[in-house]
């Protein structure tokens, strides 16, 4: 019997390196709010098999506030990287493993402003086709 062996993907968390938030008037009733995510990849030079989503988000209701968001999940295969390995893995399941965490900072920090705001909860995002990648 021949058994195929699994790659196994390795999620070491997120930071949150930059957070930007500018209200501009006080929130009343409901507001349209822009949501807009763009995760990039990077492959660090001195290892073959780990990579970096970089995520950043921005959160927009115009004539009331900004929130811009910068985070970075840090991703390990148990393999080194190939291109069947990004499109199956850095491609689509890195940014959907990752967005649940910024989602939930995202809730709490709204949470955390009062009035201004209010609790965001952002809906769930779906990631397809191929990221950017960042060069050193």
């Amino acid at each position: 019997m021949d058994v195929n062996k699994q790659t196994k993907l390795s999620f070491h968390g997120v930071d949150i390196l930059n957070v930007n938030f500018n209200a501009i008037a006080p929130r009343e009733g409901e507001l349209k709010i822009d949501v807009k995510c763009e995760p990039k990849v990077f492959y660090p030079v001195d290892s073959k098999k780990t990579f970096k989503i970089i995520m950043d988000v921005e959160l927009v209701a115009e004539s009331h506030f900004n929130l811009s968001i910068e985070a970075v999940g840090t991703f390990e295969l148990d393999e080194e990287i190939d291109e069947n390995m990004k499109k199956v893995f850095v491609n689509s399941n890195a940014p959907a493993i990752m967005f649940p965490y910024v989602r939930s900072f995202i809730s709490t920090i709204t949470a955390n402003m009062g009035h201004v705001v209010g609790t965001l909860v952002i809906p769930t995002q779906f990631f397809k086709g191929d990221l950017e990648e960042i060069i050193n």
